[in-house]
């Protein structure tokens, strides 16, 4: 394969498709894991929280560890294929849109169908920390919100990565200590995260949070071209 060959629409449909194929493995675990513990949880004087909420962190530390293989598993591989580096940032930032999307897509659509047959299978399932079922609008929110959150792990971990494959292990740690304060960032503008900080003490409005949390996303975006911008290609 050639440069020509390997463009970025190209790099982000073989990057999604594998990175789907792990995805859809890890959501089965985590499905059976799902119903076996609202299985035992279930009783006629207690309650288990929906499949989104259950899954919301987890799914978010899967996206965090993508990110960071998609340096040590795909880098490496592709850049001897005769892909640039720019083709490679704009194919793995197309895929992990777009896998953010597919895995926010099945979460809820999973939790959809968990909670139309709860009642059938005697389990009684509610929403903990936020309601998609309420309205429309509630849903979009929801919706937009796991997406980013998605996201935003994702490229923190391919930070990672990319610092620790072009500046050695000292810088690595920095951007570990770099992505915690990032994630406590996140936390503080997207509801939906498990890991916020400061949620319970900064109160922020919607129409304040999405756009911030899309500001968050282009820095991110920045830092990670930056990084491998003009990277040394390890042989």
């Amino acid at each position: 394969m050639s440069a020509i060959i390997l463009s970025p629409a190209t790099m982000a449909r073989f990057l999604f498709m594998e990175q789907l194929k792990w995805t859809m493995w890890f959501l089965s675990f985590m499905f059976v894991i799902y119903i076996v513990v609202v299985s035992f949880a279930s009783g006629p004087h207690s309650s288990f929280i929906d499949l989104v909420n259950f899954s919301n962190g987890s799914s978010s530390i899967y996206m965090f560890v993508l990110g960071i293989l998609t340096t040590s598993s795909f880098f490496y591989y592709y850049m001897q294929q005769g892909i640039t580096r720019k083709n490679f940032f704009l194919g793995t930032m197309l895929s992990s849109v777009l896998l953010s999307i597919a895995i926010t897509i099945i979460l809820v659509v999973s939790g959809f169908i968990l909670q139309f047959i709860s009642g059938w299978a005697g389990w009684n399932i509610h929403t903990q920390e936020f309601d998609y079922t309420s309205s429309f609008s509630a849903f979009l929110y929801v919706f937009g919100s796991l997406v980013m959150l998605h996201l935003i792990y994702f490229l923190i971990g391919w930070m990672i990565g990319l610092t620790f494959y072009r500046s050695g292990w000292r810088y690595g740690l920095l951007s570990i200590a770099c992505s915690i304060l990032i994630i406590a960032i996140a936390g503080i503008f997207i509801e939906a995260t498990h890991f916020s900080f400061f949620t319970n003490i900064i109160m922020v409005p919607t129409f304040i949070a999405m756009p911030v949390s899309i500001v968050l996303i282009v820095l991110l975006l920045g830092v990670n071209y930056r990084l491998i911008k003009d990277i040394t290609i390890k042989i």
